[in-house]
């Protein structure tokens, strides 16, 4: 059973749903998919950062005081301690951003794991220049961009041991997303073709994950973006299954 956590944001309802039907539609082993979600973490007395929310719909932390621009960017580091607390102790999971959309088996990323790391990711070199965001959020800048927004947890790795709920809850936003815990050589390496970032990545022959990050085909400004249309046709075939959801 491969466990797999896709983070949730309440604005992005229908992205969220694409990326888990994309990941249960190429896979061959058995998924455990958990919906990272704030409010539910929150009644589960897991997860109680402060936020504000400004005029314009901008998140703000009120613990490190920096604006933020999904609702699980802080959550996501939360995975090590949910997986203790429902007993699992050693072993992988995966974090992945609800905007992926996946065209491969998720197993053969899984076996990339290699047990001498901490956690694994795709180590993208991207130090933006915008602003803000697509959706006008935000855009922080710091080391290690984008790495957090796909990764592979060595639960039982011992430094993990020290990622807990109040780590999470107390940390400067870029101290975690900088896996500041860890030194380098604990990060391990992916292959780009896991983490595809149009515009950003490097070209590859071959494309597992595409990482919407620039703007996702559900905004109109990025209707036209590289693998917008293989995006709608996984939205399609969803809705060919289940409820629709209408973009």
């Amino acid at each position: 059973m491969l466990r797999i956590f896709i983070g949730y944001d309440s604005r992005e309802h229908v992205p969220y749903e694409v990326c888990k039907h994309s990941v249960r539609r190429h896979a061959s082993s058995p998924l455990d998919i958990i919906k990272l979600e704030h409010r539910d973490l929150r009644r589960k007395g897991l997860f109680n950062r402060p936020w504000s929310i400004q005029g314009n719909g901008q998140y703000h932390d009120t613990t490190d005081g920096k604006p933020f621009s999904t609702e699980f960017s802080h959550t996501r580091f939360l995975v090590p301690e949910i997986c203790r607390r429902n007993g699992m102790t050693e072993g992988w999971a995966m974090f992945v951003d609800c905007d992926f959309l996946f065209l491969s088996d998720v197993a053969e990323l899984f076996d990339h794991a290699n047990d001498q790391y901490a956690v694994m990711c795709v180590k993208h070199d991207y130090n933006p220049k915008e602003g803000v965001k697509m959706d006008g959020m935000v855009q922080q800048n710091y080391n290690k961009k984008l790495w957090s927004s796909l990764v592979l947890w060595n639960i039982g790795h011992p430094k993990n041991q020290t990622v807990d709920k109040i780590k999470v809850n107390h940390s400067d936003g870029s101290y975690l997303h900088q896996f500041s815990w860890l030194d380098d050589s604990d990060i391990g390496s992916l292959p780009h073709s896991w983490n595809y970032v149009p515009s950003v990545s490097p070209d590859t022959n071959v494309v597992k994950a595409v990482h919407f990050s620039l703007g996702g085909p559900w905004f109109p400004d990025y209707r036209e973006t590289e693998y917008a249309k293989e995006w709608h046709k996984e939205l399609e075939h969803m809705n060919s299954i289940r409820d629709k959801f209408i973009i």
